[in-house]
């Protein structure tokens, strides 16, 4: 999560989506002033807008008059992506990709508050040059800077490797938001 109180912004990061590339993009331009850490307990790095809105509260600032953005990505290859993680960072047990799945908050469990999206502008990591832009454009960073593409993975096995039908199915029921609304209908697209 990052907050520009001289911007209004915040960004939701989601686990997954592209969350380094944003902050380190955006941190040189010192419009940053909380940075989300790990263990922090409001401003978690990955915390949700409903967290961010307690850790709003506490503080006495109103959420309302901020610009909030996230980024999400192509469900399969996100839990892809949390698989390898895992496996890599994670070596004193093996985990499956059914527990992956099943374990790991949907990319809408971010988004929403009460039932409703709260957030105003969600972009895509395919389209991440052309979302960041926009945004960038939206809370007044006349000259958006270069992407640093950091932490990407260099998983040499096709996503769609890893899948079986009872797998894409169990995506397909867990992200159907982000699916239906951004059009990964598809999960063999790249």
């Amino acid at each position: 999560m990052l907050i520009s109180h001289k911007h209004k912004f915040i960004t939701i990061d989601i686990p997954k989506t592209g969350t380094r590339t944003l902050r380190e993009s955006l941190r040189p331009l010192g419009v940053i002033d909380v940075v989300g850490q790990p263990t922090q307990k409001n401003f978690y790095q990955h915390g949700s807008i409903n967290d961010c809105e307690r850790g709003f509260k506490e503080r006495g600032w109103d959420l309302e008059n901020y610009f909030k953005f996230s980024i999400v990505r192509n469900p399969w290859e996100r839990y892809v992506s949390f698989f390898v993680w895992m496996k890599k960072n994670h070596t004193e047990r093996a985990f499956s990709m059914e527990e992956i799945i099943k374990n790991f908050p949907s990319q809408d469990s971010y988004l929403f508050k009460n039932g409703n999206l709260a957030i105003d502008m969600v972009g895509q990591l395919e389209t991440m040059e052309t979302s960041f832009s926009s945004f960038c454009h939206k809370v007044g960073i006349k000259t958006p800077p270069k992407l640093q593409h950091l932490n990407k993975s260099v998983n040499k096995i096709h996503y769609t490797e890893y899948y079986t039908d009872e797998l894409i199915n169990l995506v397909a029921a867990k992200e159907k938001w982000v699916i239906d609304q951004f059009n990964y209908n598809d999960y063999k697209q790249q």
